[in-house]
This record gives structure tokens, C-alpha cells and sequence, in this order.
């Protein structure tokens, strides 16, 4: 069947990009090679269009295949989801064959390339898009997925796969940042298939103690079982056709919904926001009866037009062979769209995906301690202290946020953790405002001078930091980028703290010791990168608490 699997791929690849794939570098080769080449970054669009969910118009535009290109066929990022897509493809006719050892290689050193910001190295298609790769490299969020696409049936040889995996190894040492799939003919295949069946998806719901809406359109609501959940499973992606977005995977949302419904089964329903299905046909079976208790829903061309992330975490955590069953249960909510107005799916799936949510920092809000800064700052210093989600933030000379006050006085605090979590993970101060790390930082012992005060230093060493930016390449770019939190922290701890202190000390001579300290602290910072942790990616470095207080007791 390989040759007939390869060509039902090949019909897909040419239906949907045989317009769209910039063919102009290749126009004086043969008709042969041409179309090889073709089939070849058709493949890479193919591939970006299935991994990263987008049109197949976005798909083409990313294929950066040339000659001479470092190994890299198409490169896409998401800004939404940060994440950022690399592909290797390779077009086997035979449908037998897999990727040989020099073209991984020469993948593994583009990907080198690109990670250690040395975009010159790369092809010029890849270097016009170098605003693309510098937004991801500057991204402290950011992830990297590495995708092998082939239509050969064998897998990756072991020592084909080999310098990936250490490659990857290298750069996970301090968080997951990388990750790779190998897309084989079986693989690329199953996404023609589930295309050509089309995105129907048909199932039976039962539902616990369920209420009814009639008017104006059919609904029902009630709870069901996470075991249930897991039967969608097998219909992929078609299961949020409807969706603005498919399951994202592994993020901190989906992890802490995997960690609550096996380890908190019981309050699972409390905790979780539910799941809304849009049904093309819905109807309640006879089973049952009158009686709300239980009730089983026969549902026609579903699809989950909110809680796809609930979904999808449901399913990657119990679907593992060695998981263990839950008795957790989730709200659902269905609604058929029978009577419904033509445009009624669009305007329930838009306002479902982007309805106003309450985060942590909202929390803050209710701290009486923010009330009171937000007081004395316009009393002591007539300046606004903004710290509700939604209100506007003052231009800098009228005030700040609590956002900026946040990270000032985490860089503030002796302790480098904060500095840390304050670059990647400011959301950690506002988990719980009753305890560390928020009353850390914010306590009845706080000024509004030493908070003002806090928050000009961050500016101008921000301000130093952005223009630096322009100046430098490559890693000690990424220095400047990524540890621009330690490098504030560094910066705390050389000044004078009086100056924090004391409502009649001048801070201008302590201020205008930051240019200085800032260009020694790179120095020093970079050097120390250099010397002890190469390879590793500079925008993990300092995400790793233990590796960063290394550096701070290295030089401060």
C-alpha cells in the first residue's frame, strides 16, 4: 500500500499548494527535479498546516526551502500560542525509504544556527524572516517544535534520530523547550484520510442530573463523567472543527487541569469552567424517562466550541496505558443549532472563546494593601497607581502599574528567585495574595517612596537594556533579552539602598551609576554564560533559579 498511500499524499499536496509554493529559485531545473522540489516543500506546508493548526495560504508562505538552506524547510511561529515551528521534509517516491544521517545533520546545525541568534548563518528565505526568528528567540515563553516529515513507512533509524535527541537532551537541560515529531508516511496519511472523511463527528452523551433551556434555542446541562470523555478521543482533531482553536497540548493550563482531575477528582466539577458542544442534531433518548437524573443525548456533527484544553487534557491523561480511572466529573453543556439563525454558530463560538476571564492578578485587587498604595502614591508624590485589569495605565511621568511594581520589587528582593519568576512567571506572585511570595512584596511595611523609587530604576535600566538590544547579536543579545531580571536584580544590589529608604535622600547619584553597572554586569554575565554553560539555550538560563543565583554569587 505504500505507493498508493504516497500518491493519495501527493493528490493533497498538489490540490492544495500547487499555486501557493514560491517555486522562483528553481526555474532553470529540470522538469523532474522541479517538481521533486515541489512535492518536497509542499510537504513542509502540508506539515506546518496539520502540527500547527493554521490555513494552508500561512502554511506556503513559511516554506523557506532553497538551496544551501541550513536544513530548515519551512519555519512558522505562533505569537498567540509561542510557539515556533521548524521542519525538515523529505519527498521518497518509492514510499519505502527514510531520511539518511547528513540530511539530520545539517538540520540539527540550522536549528544551532537559529537557537544561538547567528541568523546570517542561515538561508536568505529563513534571513527574511528574521524578524520572526528574533520575536521568538526574544520570547521567554517561547517553544520550539522540531518536525521530520517524509513519506517513507520505515522510522527514523536509531542513529539517524541520535543527534536530535542529544540536541534536544542539550537544550531541555533546564525547561522544555524543545520538542520533536517525526511525521512518517502512515502519519501524513491518517491527515489525508481524516480530511477526505470529512469533520462530522457523531456520539451519545449521558448526562447527570441535567437541566433544559427551550427557548430561544434547544440547550441541555448536566455533568458528565470523565470516563465518558474519553470515547471522543478517537476522533482527533474533528472533534473542534467549530473550534478557533484545536487542543494546544502541553501548556501550564493543561498541565494544571491533568494535575487537579487525577489528583483532585472530587472538586474536579468545581474547579473546572466545563465544555460546550455545538450539535448539528441533538435529541434525548427515551432511556431514562421523565426522571433528570440521567438522561443519554444522541448528538449529531459535534463540535467543542469551548473547553477544548478540558477535552483534550482529559483525554492525553487517562488514555496512557497505566493510568488509573477517574471518577471525576465535568459540566457540559450542549446546544443544538436546529432552529437556529444561519450565523448563530460563528457569534456562540466567538463569544465563547472570548469572553473576559478572571486571572490571579485580578485577585490583587482585593488586597487593601494595593488600596493604600494606590492612596499614599496620589497623596505623597501626586502620582497614579493603577492595579485593576482594565483601567488605563498613566503615561510613566504620572505613575505606574501593578505589573511594574510587581517586578520592581521582585528584582528588589534579595533573593534571585523573585528576579526569576518576575521574567518568566509573574502570574506565581498573584496565586495566593495571603502569602509568599506576594506579601514578599507587597505588606504594610511597603512606601510608596521605596515602591516609586523601585520602579525608576527598573525604567532606566530598562531603558539601557532596549538600546543595548540594537548593539549586540546572537548570544550575548540573548543576555541582554532574556536576563534583563538578573541584571536588574544585579543592579539593586549595588546601590546604595537608603536611597529606598529614605523619603530625603537624593537618588540621582545613585542613579547615575546604572549605565556603568549595567555595562560591567553584561560583561561579567556573559562571560560567565561562556565559561560554564554551554551549550545550553541563553533564554533557559535564566529560567533555571539554581543557575541564576550561581551567576549573581559569581558576581555580585
Amino acid at each position: 500500500m505504500s505507493i498508493l498511500h504516497v500518491n493519495h499524499i501527493q493528490a493533497d499536496c498538489r490540490a492544495r499548494f500547487i499555486s501557493t509554493i514560491d517555486m522562483s529559485d528553481v526555474q532553470n531545473a529540470g522538469p523532474t527535479e522541479k517538481d521533486d522540489m515541489f512535492l518536497s516543500r509542499a510537504l513542509a506546508a502540508f506539515s506546518i498546516a496539520a502540527v500547527a493548526k493554521v490555513s494552508d495560504a500561512v502554511a506556503a508562505a513559511s516554506v523557506v526551502d532553497q538551496y544551501q538552506d541550513d536544513g530548515i524547510d519551512a519555519f512558522y511561529y505562533d505569537t498567540t500560542e509561542h510557539v515556533a515551528y521548524l521542519v525538515q521534509s523529505k519527498w521518497v517516491k518509492n514510499g519505502t525509504s527514510s531520511v539518511d544521517l547528513g540530511a539530520i545533520l545539517k538540520f540539527q546545525q540550522g536549528i544551532n544556527h537559529l537557537i544561538e541568534g547567528k541568523i546570517a548563518l542561515l538561508g536568505s528565505k529563513m534571513q527574511a524572516r528574521s524578524a520572526d526568528i528574533q520575536a521568538a528567540l526574544d520570547d521567554v515563553h517561547a517553544t520550539f517544535v522540531l518536525i521530520i516529515a517524509y513519506t517513507g513507512n520505515q522510522p527514523l533509524a536509531q542513529e539517524v534520530r541520535a543527534p536530535l535527541d542529544q540536541l534536544i537532551t542539550d537544550l531541555n537541560e533546564d525547561s522544555n523547550l524543545v520538542s520533536l515529531q517525526a511525521l512518517k508516511q502512515k502519519d501524513l496519511w491518517s491527515i489525508v484520510e481524516n480530511k477526505a472523511i470529512g469533520t462530522a463527528v457523531d456520539f451519545e452523551v449521558q448526562l447527570k442530573e441535567y437541566g433544559h433551556v427551550k427557548d430561544p434555542y434547544k440547550a441541555y446541562y448536566g455533568q458528565v463523567a470523565v470516563a465518558d470523555i474519553l470515547a471522543w478521543g478517537k476522533f482527533g482533531d474533528r472533534l473542534y472543527h467549530k473550534n478557533l482553536r484545536s487542543f494546544k497540548g502541553s501548556t501550564d493550563v493543561n498541565t494544571a487541569i491533568i494535575s487537579t482531575v487525577k489528583d483532585d477528582a472530587d472538586n474536579f466539577f468545581y474547579f473546572n469552567n466545563g465544555i460546550t458542544l455545538l450539535c448539528g442534531g441533538l435529541s434525548k433518548k427515551p432511556l431514562g424517562g421523565k426522571s433528570t437524573d440521567s438522561g443519554v443525548f444522541d448528538c449529531k456533527d459535534v463540535s467543542v466550541i469551548n473547553g477544548a484544553q478540558t477535552v483534550g487534557s482529559i483525554i492525553s491523561a487517562f488514555t496512557a496505558p497505566e493510568a488509573i480511572p477517574s471518577t471525576a466529573r465535568v459540566m457540559v453543556k450542549l446546544i443544538s443549532l436546529e432552529s437556529c439563525p444561519p450565523d448563530f454558530s460563528t457569534q456562540v463560538t466567538r463569544a465563547a472563546n472570548t469572553q473576559n476571564r478572571i486571572e490571579n492578578r485580578d485577585f490583587a485587587a482585593l488586597d487593601p494593601e494595593q488600596t493604600r498604595l494606590r492612596t499614599e502614591m496620589l497623596l505623597s508624590l501626586n502620582k497614579e497607581y493603577v492595579f485593576r485589569s482594565g483601567d488605563q495605565a498613566p503615561d510613566q511621568s504620572n505613575g505606574c502599574t501593578l505589573d511594574e511594581a510587581t517586578i520592581a520589587l521582585a528584582c528588589a528582593n534579595s533573593d534571585a528567585t523573585h528576579a526569576v519568576n518576575a521574567k518568566q512567571a509573574i502570574g506565581r506572585f498573584y496565586e495566593d495574595t495571603t502569602k509568599p511570595p506576594y506579601t514578599l512584596l507587597f505588606n504594610s511595611a511597603l512606601s510608596v517612596i521605596k515602591l516609586w523609587r523601585a520602579i525608576e530604576v527598573l525604567r532606566k535600566v530598562d531603558g539601557f537594556l532596549k538600546e543595548e538590544q540594537k548593539q549586540r547579536e546572537g548570544r550575548e543579545r540573548g543576555c541582554v533579552v532574556h536576563g534583563n531580571r538578573i541584571l536588574l536584580h544585579l543592579v539593586f544590589k549595588a546601590l546604595d539602598p537608603a536611597i529606598f529608604l529614605e523619603e530625603s535622600t537624593t537618588p540621582d547619584a545613585e542613579y547615575a551609576k546604572i549605565p556603568s553597572l549595567l555595562t560591567d554586569y553584561l560583561i561579567k554575565v556573559s562571560t560567565e554564560i561562556a565559561q560554564k554553560y554551554t551549550p545550553s539555550y541563553v533564554g533557559n538560563i535564566f529560567k533555571n533559579i539554581t543557575k541564576c543565583k550561581a551567576i549573581v554569587a559569581a558576581i555580585a
